[in-house]
């Protein structure tokens, strides 16, 4: 063995022995405590006797006979594996056994050795409450000195809930305990058995609950717990607020391979909830977390328009948006039931900024043109967009009406109207675009860059998303559809992969983006994007959604594979091989540029792409969409073969 293999495997076995030499100095104590007892209890019984102690050392002789037989039930129940300073009311009941037993067998014990000669039967009245008394108030002292108070230690769970597995790093697990065991109401666990992912503690004990070990002994304790519930449910519950991924995917297997549901314990305001695992937290990435600041100088005090506003992007917009303090918001949608849900959603906020909701279509320029001259806003963020793909190449010409003529319509209004910046979303469809809806995407990248000079000082930001879970097309509600209904799930393709983000991701980038692109302006056509880490296997996040819910691919849900669908690509890209990515702002958030952009060129064929869409003509759109991703490539740089379809004659 090297001597770093030497050194690694020691630093390995230095927390078992921390614990091992706690546990021993426990045991050293509770042994040590159970002889001081019998000692004190006959000290105290003779002292309130008219006789004195007998000689032949009684005195000693009880304690050194009474605490090995204490210290034996001590270390066959386990009193010295729990942790002081974790200690709560299902912590008791052992001790009290322990030296209830101990008494119990000291009796005949002694008995035999001299008859229970001068030894008072009512000294155990006497030792039995003081031993209790010298175990418990040292763990009581370091569990209040560690939580500050001391309701954790005399709360109980809710024996009708559903028995649990906790999984976790030690913190976090004391964490959920604690907090769980002060929950008043609301939905709860008794947890039989915790899984502590350093691996440390096993043996030991936390608030009465014993560790099994690391998270190799994830399926013993399940199937453990699952044993003792009989018909009853059994959960894994993962404690840490932001579990690592593989943690989440091994966890999930295990869900999947013993039949029981997975559940997670979420924080928020000092107030945890346990809630379903959801395919976020199956991301080979944590969330990011976008510093506000950005977003508040861009919102905070404006007057805020926000188009497809009842749409999942838009809405979320519209959320964060209106916890910024905005002087007013105004809500844009062409569908009326999405554009109620929204309007709901602020009616039921304690402090929501004045709002209005305008049922409209961005493809009407003077409905534009009137709301924005009524409303003057100062900040628009453009969400609203035609965006299911296998749909879009069957409305070849619609599709561009709303994506792009939209976008020029909501733009030149923008513009007339004074706005200070509009944000607009695309997607990483729009790179080496294979559909009709990437490459009406990129369009729009394209006539941003183009209109860019034209209407300053009003800026425009582009943002480059992946695919956000939860959206209106996106995998993930198909998947669980699906699954509920018991299957089958279908997968274009084994290989297929996407990059993914958050909706809270999503509309936090399109917020800084828009701070950016006012704090920087823009170079012929800047694009922001999200470091979205690797992209996401789309057959393995099937499998792992199957197994969030208890089931196991195959056995209880079948997977079938439908083949690429018209537009689909295998694998997504995020950026252009001609563009440069640089850091912008707040960690994880990118700017892209595109050097060397023939602008007239550019325009030229966007003019020509718009015309044929308004003459609803979806061969020559097809045509002329592809000249419109051909002149978006910079000078010098020769072109790949395109993945639309091939041009057709005019």
């Amino acid at each position: 063995m090297s001597e770093n293999a030497t050194e690694i495997d020691e630093a390995r076995k230095s927390p078992a022995r921390g614990i091992a030499l706690t546990t021993s100095l426990v045991l050293l104590y509770d042994t040590l405590a159970a002889a001081g007892a019998m000692f004190a209890s006959l000290m105290v019984r003779y002292h309130f006797s008219e006789y004195s102690v007998p000689p032949g050392a009684l005195e000693y002789m009880a304690p050194a006979v009474f605490a090995p037989i204490s210290a034996a039930v001590f270390l066959t129940l386990g009193v010295h594996r729990g942790l002081w300073r974790h200690m709560s009311m299902p912590d008791l009941l052992p001790i009290v056994q322990a030296v209830l037993l101990s008494h119990l067998i000291f009796l005949p014990v002694f008995f035999v050795m001299n008859r229970l000669e001068d030894f008072p039967r009512s000294t155990f009245a006497i030792s039995a409450p003081f031993l209790i008394m010298l175990l418990v108030a040292p763990r009581v002292a370091a569990a209040a000195w560690r939580s500050g108070d001391l309701r954790s230690l005399v709360q109980r769970g809710d024996e009708s809930a559903p028995m649990a597995v906790l999984v976790g790093a030690r913190e976090h697990l004391a964490d959920v305990l604690k907090a769980h065991l002060r929950r008043a109401s609301g939905p709860s666990f008794r947890f039989r058995a915790l899984v502590e992912t350093e691996g440390t503690a096993g043996g030991r004990a936390l608030y009465g609950v014993p560790i099994e070990g690391g998270a190799d002994k994830l399926t013993r304790a399940v199937l453990r717990v699952k044993r003792q519930a009989g018909e009853g449910g059994v959960r894994i519950v993962l404690a840490d607020p932001n579990p690592d991924a593989a943690l989440v995917n091994e966890v999930a297997r295990v869900a999947g391979r013993t039949g029981v549901q997975l559940s997670r314990a979420r924080g928020g305001n000092g107030v945890r909830a346990f809630t379903s695992v959801e395919a976020s937290d199956l991301l080979a990435r944590p969330p990011r977390a976008l510093s506000r600041d950005g977003a508040r100088r861009l919102i905070a005090g404006k007057r805020v328009l926000v188009t497809g506003a009842g749409g999942t992007i838009g809405s979320e917009l519209v959320r964060q948006a209106a916890g910024l303090k905005p002087e007013r918001l105004v809500l844009l949608d062409s569908a009326e039931p999405n554009l109620y849900e929204i309007d709901m959603v602020l009616q039921s906020m304690p402090q929501a900024p004045s709002w209005r909701s305008v049922l409209g279509d961005i493809k009407d320029r003077a409905g534009l043109d009137v709301l924005m001259a009524e409303e003057q806003p100062e900040v628009v963020l453009h969400a609203a967009a035609l965006k299911h793909v296998p749909l879009m190449e069957e409305n070849v010409s619609e599709t561009v009406r709303t994506n792009l003529m939209g976008t020029r319509n909501v733009v030149e209004a923008a513009a007339a109207a004074g706005v200070e910046a509009v944000v607009s979303i695309s997607t990483d469809k729009a790179v080496d675009p294979s559909s009709i809806m990437g490459g009406s995407k990129r369009a729009v990248e394209l006539y941003l860059a183009a209109a860019a000079d034209k209407v300053e000082p009003m800026k425009l930001a582009s943002v480059r998303f992946g695919n956000v879970l939860g959206s209106a097309g996106s995998v993930v509600p198909l998947f669980e559809r699906q699954i509920a209904q018991g299957g089958p799930v279908t997968v274009t393709h084994e290989e297929t992969t996407r990059y993914f983000m958050t909706v809270e991701e999503a509309a936090g980038l399109v917020l800084e983006a828009g701070a950016q692109a006012g704090a920087v302006g823009l170079e012929g056509g800047d694009i922001f994007l999200l470091d979205m880490g690797e992209p996401v296997l789309i057959s393995r996040l099937a499998r792992q959604l199957i197994r969030l819910r208890g089931l196991e691919p195959e056995r209880d849900v079948e997977i079938i594979y439908t083949g690429m669908r018209p537009g689909e690509k295998l694998h997504e890209a995020l950026t252009h091989a001609f563009e440069r990515v640089s850091p912008a702002g707040p960690a994880g958030v990118l700017r892209i540029q595109t050097p060397g952009l023939d602008l007239a060129r550019v325009e030229s064929a966007l003019e020509q792409l718009i015309a044929a869409a308004q003459r609803r003509d979806d061969d020559q759109v097809r045509n002329r969409l592809k000249l419109v991703i051909e002149a978006g490539w910079p000078e010098g740089v020769a072109a790949i073969s395109q993945t639309l379809p091939a041009a057709r004659d005019a």
